[in-house]
């Protein structure tokens, strides 16, 4: 090649531009000519492209009938590319192939087995890490299938000239073909042929992906099936994916039909171990939101709903001014809104979310819980009260919402600013005083904000506060809104009544000092709330049904009734079968003593009292201390699982470092929420809220991944597989009788 050119100092920059890149040109025409000439002429042509020739460093063979001096050259701003052109059979292949291996980068090595298709079996990724294990691997997997290569890719630092005695045989292509749908190829023949010493290595070994992907897929038989249609792997097609052949499917790749179905059409409501051998009863929660942040494709934001079907309400219909309701009795009203559907936080699209399922009608939502004010939990509430207004009787009871301090002014101002007269009647009940968790502390005074100290933790006799945020920070929502001049308009919605409710400390269910709110005692359910350990003021609320009285054993009176009948009549009792209700309403203790003097005890003949149901809704939390005295031996606990750490989908962090991070944003993980549940004796735990990078759809990458979860909890919560789910949108949860 010709040497460079070097311009006189009275050269312009222009000119010198010019003969660089006269110069650059006339090398890369000289290269690119050898390199054609090299792929017409190697045997190797129909394995290579020009484009691998041109991107790569090679060492061609039989290109030339003369040797040609080594040229060296730069394209288009890449590193050197070293192109080596000799006519002689009689070089050392694997000697140079070992010595150039161990010569090389380890990101070197790594594009080395890229761009040969050099694939790496499952489970070997991780003992790959060294250079050392990365050339025996190369060395080893290139011996196997004894591949032979007159094409060599050398590094820059170790090129030099070839002699033209040296040569190389031809390539010779025995690779295997793979099948479609997997990136790993199968094992060599000879591994399958060699003595019984080899006969061990070549066994696949199931990684624990495999294991649980396995479980999956034989949870639920339908995207089973799904995927085997989509696979064209024989021995799936005949036996379905098994321990035998999953090492050959890469499900990632393939393309398959996602099985179909919302709410209860949802294949896990049929196949999910906790719903499985569920039964409809009179209360049930509907997940239509669960989800943090913001919202997404497969997942809306957190909104609970709680479904209350109490059989007083009918039974009081019915019994009441003929079968119809007094709209004009207060009494009335407050019966006839016991029930009905309640909903525990309104995050944004939630009146979208409400609409996407039959599960949840608007008009008989009668109840909206807030457990804090930030926007995945709180900026549906406007929204949804336009969409129940169009579905509701305007002369029906006023929808009762409840939240922390400050919740009834933002509402008031937003509906105002919006215009919208299409709300039904609402009042807003406050919950006031709502403290921070003693673990956070102040930061910056002028921005009010919290920050978790991780020093607090586990820091015996730490109480909680005995004020809220009103007052303290000046610039915050919660000192401004009193002083808001906007009173409530009957127009927009608002009527009078709403309250504000203070918190009890010496409550006798107070965990370390921490306040309760006795938020309501609405016809045989009660509801509590306590503080969380959040960012902001938030609540989580316990609902509990009061204990139902025993059932009558008729086996037991009917005898003594028609005994007894004559002398029944004849004392006054026109229909002596009223005497049962008399029987089963008696007081514990009580008795009733017939005419031929038998003495009928109450507890002969009614069966002890059902101890009422308890649910439990957390809001976001790093801790749910101050809710342990008030969630004991509840049947479903609805916990927060914000993040994890999950081996082979998370690249980096540990689950110490996931664990601390979500703490100081306010949040929990799967073991945080199965330790609250063990301390609680929970029977079921419910994990949501989860972070946008979990999907919640029915694919299998998600399934796994919820279902590994699961497992997280589990093992924190020593639970069984029927006790613990990770929910998704609109998942329907019957909560049975106790």
């Amino acid at each position: 090649m010709p040497d460079s050119t070097t311009c006189s100092g009275g050269s312009s920059p222009n000119r010198r531009r010019h003969h660089k890149r006269r110069r650059e040109g006339r090398r890369n025409s000289f290269l690119r000519c050898a390199l054609f000439c090299a792929y017409i002429f190697s045997p190797a042509q129909n394995e290579m492209s020009i484009s691998s020739l041109i991107s790569s460093q090679i060492t061609v063979s039989d290109a030339f009938m003369q040797p040609l001096p080594t040229t060296q050259c730069r394209l288009h701003r890449q590193k050197n590319y070293i192109l080596h052109v000799a006519t002689e059979p009689n070089i050392d292949t694997d000697t140079l192939q070992k010595s150039t291996l161990e010569k090389m980068t380890v990101k070197e090595l790594k594009s080395y087995m890229t761009d040969n298709n050099i694939l790496i079996p499952r489970g070997e990724a991780s003992n790959l890490k060294l250079k050392k294990n990365i050339v025996d691997f190369i060395w080893n997997r290139l011996n196997n299938n004894d591949e032979s290569s007159t094409t060599t890719i050398t590094s820059p630092k170790e090129a030099a000239p070839t002699s033209s005695d040296d040569a190389a045989a031809p390539k010779t292509n025995n690779r295997t073909k793979r099948p479609i749908g997997t990136r790993m190829p199968p094992l060599p023949e000879s591994s399958s042929t060699s003595n019984n010493d080899n006969n061990n290595d070549s066994t696949y070994k199931l990684t624990p992906k495999d294991r649980i992907v396995l479980e999956v897929l034989d949870r639920y038989p339908p995207l089973h099936e799904a995927i085997v249609d989509a696979c064209s792997i024989d021995s799936v097609l005949s036996e379905g994916i098994t321990a035998d052949n999953i090492e050959h499917c890469e499900l990632n790749s393939l393309s398959y039909n996602v099985p179909p179905g919302i709410g209860e059409n949802d294949m896990r409501h049929q196949y999910h171990p906790m719903l499985a051998n569920a039964t409809q009863t009179d209360m049930d929660v509907v997940f239509v939101g669960t989800a943090s942040c913001t919202p997404g494709v497969t997942r809306g934001v957190s909104c609970t709903a709680l479904r209350l079907n109490w059989r007083n309400n009918r039974e009081f219909d019915q019994v009441m001014n003929g079968g119809q309701r007094n709209k004009h009795d207060p009494q009335d009203q407050q019966r006839a809104s016991t029930g009905g559907t309640w909903l525990f936080d309104a995050g944004e699209s939630t009146q979208l979310s409400v609409q996407k399922t039959s599960s949840i009608k608007p008009g008989k939502i009668s109840k909206i819980f807030i457990t804090h004010c930030h926007g995945d939990h709180s900026f549906g509430l406007p929204g949804l009260l336009c969409l129940m207004g169009t579905d509701r009787d305007r002369d029906a009871p006023p929808v009762e919402i409840y939240g922390p301090e400050g919740l009834r002014m933002w509402l008031r101002v937003a509906i105002r600013y919006s215009v919208s007269r299409v709300v039904p009647p609402y009042r807003v009940h406050e919950l006031m005083d709502v403290p921070m968790a003693p673990e956070w502390e102040e930061g910056h005074r002028r921005n009010g904000r919290f920050y978790y100290q991780l020093k607090s933790e586990g820091r015996k006799g730490m109480k909680w506060g005995t004020k809220g945020l009103a007052g303290g920070d000046s610039s915050s929502w919660i000192s401004r809104a009193p002083m808001v001049n906007l009173e409530p308009n009957k127009d927009f919605g608002e009527i009078h009544g709403g309250q504000d409710i203070y918190p009890v400390y010496d409550h006798p269910k107070s965990t370390d000092g921490a306040p309760v709110w006795e938020v309501l005692d609405d016809g045989g359910v009660s509801v509590f709330a306590a503080p969380m350990s959040h960012g902001v003021p938030c609540l989580g609320y316990v609902v509990q049904e009061d204990d139902r009285p025993g059932r009558l054993m008729p086996e037991n009176v009917l005898p003594l009734i028609e005994r007894n009948r004559k002398e029944l009549v004849e004392s006054g009792v026109r229909n002596p079968m009223k005497l049962m209700a008399l029987v089963k309403n008696l007081p514990v203790g009580g008795s009733y003593t017939f005419p031929d003097g038998t003495v009928l005890n109450q507890e002969d003949v009614v069966e002890p009292p059902g101890k009422g149901r308890k649910v439990v809704i957390c809001g976001d939390t790093a801790d749910c201390r101050a809710l342990e005295g008030l969630a004991q031996d509840c049947d479903v606990l609805i916990h927060e699982a914000t993040n994890t750490f999950l081996p082979g989908v998370d690249k980096e962090g540990t689950l110490r470092l996931v664990t601390r991070d979500a703490k100081i944003h306010g949040h929990s993980t799967p073991f945080m929420a199965g330790d609250f549940a063990k301390r609680v004796r929970a029977k079921r735990l419910v994990l949501n809220h989860f972070s946008a990078r979990y999907k919640g759809d029915q694919s299998i990458e998600s399934l796994t991944i919820m279902t590994r979860m699961e497992r997280q909890a589990m093992k924190a919560c020593e639970l069984p597989e029927n006790a613990v789910a990770c929910a998704w949108d609109f998942m329907v949860l019957p909560v049975p009788r106790n």
